[in-house]
């Protein structure tokens, strides 16, 4: 994400130790989310998630399994084994309210972290705005 942008490259600045250097978490929003639109399957949610902006930090497919175990576990989805078809059998995903009530939360999280955000960079770009 910042890696090889113009401030790394100017500043010489080879890896960002900033925590908002990885979206570890926003993962799990993000998967509450596509199963909100309807139930899916492990690889199809981590090929959503290369399209939905984590093209450059792929998400790491044992943390994908590892954050849906955890949310089944916590009863946020549910999931069953669907053996139709061809190939292998595929465990199907879906939320349950538990899960529909998380994702509200995430959501509302996000938007007050997003206004903390806009808030710091206004701040930020004013004082270097005057400060040049």
């Amino acid at each position: 994400m910042f890696e090889g942008s113009k401030l790394a490259n100017k500043y010489k600045i080879k890896k960002c130790e900033c925590p908002s250097g990885k979206m570890i978490r926003f993962v799990e929003p993000c998967l509450l989310f596509f199963l909100s639109q309807g139930n899916s399957y492990g690889y199809e949610l981590m090929t959503r998630l290369n399209n939905f902006g984590f093209q450059k930090t792929k998400p790491d497919p044992a943390m994908v399994y590892r954050t849906l175990r955890y949310l089944e576990k916590d009863k946020f989805v549910e999931s069953n084994w669907d053996t139709n078809g061809t190939g292998p059998a595929k465990r199907n995903y879906s939320l349950t309210d538990k899960g529909f009530g998380l994702l509200h939360s995430w959501a509302e999280g996000i938007e007050l972290r997003k206004q903390v955000l806009e808030k710091f960079l206004k701040e930020y770009k004013q004082h270097f705005k005057k400060n040049r």
